[in-house]
């Protein structure tokens, strides 16, 4: 039987499996996996859980934990585990177990640790990010199994902690600390972006740069308006003139999408309980996507200046404090044997033509390029990820498995 018969057969096996697919779905957002940052205990029940799967598989699972002594049992566990393949050459998938709150519930129209199926779409939080990259690497090795065929390529898939909140627990440390299980022969798939067509190909990241921006004036009754320094009025003041960061920071990408850099001003923190206390004290933060042509120091001090001028005007002090500093990582090059073997599997199964390019968010993808190791971010995403109704659809989670299966055979 040739590779490509043995494809349509795993293509024709993957079709069957749509049950499957949801009650690994059910069984995952059930698994909730916050890390301490955001007051959960990290994602020890999810890792058990796969663990028990992929063993019960009759597959090879490792443990690479990390130590935190913020979770119970004080480490955050990542999980590597192997179908071998024809040579030792690997088609590594890297996904993470984590996720993120669900926010505002009433914003749900459902529990959002409880799966709910509504024709070809599945809600709960993590459905997609990243549970669609679990779930379609789970599945393409079960159609192996099932058909007792051989991947040409050994299939590795790394289940790593810590994704949402920085990564030092999850792909940072197993680079860190176990950079032998990666070598650049791999072919290196990163499911935790992509289009809504599948067409998208991630090959480069902007840097980010997340600062809070303390403001601290004076505290008073809000009778007395004269004797207090309102930091919230001044904060406002402040947010409305850091959008002049979008023009002294105007170079376009057309990589990237978007193709500028983005200067968002996001999580405020809670001031005075009361309705008639003027603040003296007001704490926001800005989530900077920032193309890799720009220097993020250079940043950081024009935020400085143009908040401590706009501050100053309201007799309030500015501290601006990193809160998060990545710089862009070298970008996968678009010849890279990852990025055609995609291109080949997407055309072969969705019969639509891939391209390479940039995005603005930030996924583990640049830690291996860091490590100079090629890596490519693609599946079929909805771009729902972080939000409210979080879902993804049963079909893509099927056809992303073929993308997979074609690279694992045919891939060079």
């Amino acid at each position: 039987m040739t590779q490509t018969e043995k494809f349509q057969r795993l293509s024709e096996r993957l079709d069957t499996y749509p049950e499957q697919v949801i009650e690994l779905q059910r069984q995952l957002v059930c698994r909730v996996a916050l890390g301490p940052e955001v007051g959960g205990v990290g994602e020890t029940d999810k890792a058990a859980f796969l663990t028990e799967v992929l063993k019960g598989w009759g597959l090879e699972v490792h443990n690479y934990p990390a130590p935190d002594d913020r979770v119970p049992g004080e480490t955050r566990p990542n999980l590597v585990a192997y179908l071998p393949g024809r040579r030792p050459e690997k088609v590594w998938v890297l996904s993470h177990t984590d996720v993120v709150p669900p926010g505002d519930l009433s914003l749900w129209e459902s529990d959002p640790y409880t799966l709910r199926v509504d024709g070809d779409r599945l809600y709960g939080r993590g459905t997609e990010d990243d549970h669609h990259g679990i779930v379609m690497s789970l599945m393409t090795v079960r159609a192996f199994l099932d058909l007792g065929f051989t991947p040409e390529r050994t299939l590795a898939l790394a289940l790593v902690a810590d994704e949402e909140t920085g990564n030092d627990k999850g792909l940072a440390f197993l680079l860190r600390e176990h950079p032998e299980l990666f070598s650049p022969q791999d072919l290196i798939i990163v499911p935790d972006a992509g289009s809504n067509d599948g067409t998208m190909i991630e090959v480069a990241e902007k840097s980010i740069l997340w600062l809070k921006v303390t403001l601290l004036g004076q505290q008073g009754h809000a009778s007395r308006p004269h004797k207090a320094k309102n930091t919230l009025r001044a904060a406002a003041h402040v947010i409305v003139a850091l959008d002049d960061l979008q023009r002294e920071f105007p170079r376009h990408n057309p990589m990237f999408r978007p193709p500028m850099s983005t200067f968002e001003p996001t999580r405020k923190e809670a001031n005075v309980p009361n309705i008639n206390t003027i603040p003296g004290k007001n704490v926001f933060y800005l989530d900077c996507r920032v193309l890799p042509e720009y220097d993020l120091d250079q940043v950081t001090e024009r935020v400085r200046a143009i908040a401590t001028e706009a501050a100053g005007q309201f007799g309030v002090t500015v501290d601006v404090e990193k809160v998060q500093t990545l710089a862009s990582a070298p970008p996968t090059s678009p010849e890279a044997p990852v990025v055609k073997a995609l291109q080949q599997a997407i055309q072969q199964v969705y019969g639509r033509e891939a391209l390479p390019q940039g995005i603005g968010g930030g996924t583990v993808a640049a830690f291996f390029r860091k490590a100079g190791l090629p890596a490519a971010v693609w599946m079929t995403a909805n771009d729902c990820a972080h939000q409210p109704n979080e879902f993804c659809y049963l079909s893509h989670l099927l056809g992303d498995a073929k993308v997979l299966a074609h690279v694992c055979l045919l891939a060079e």
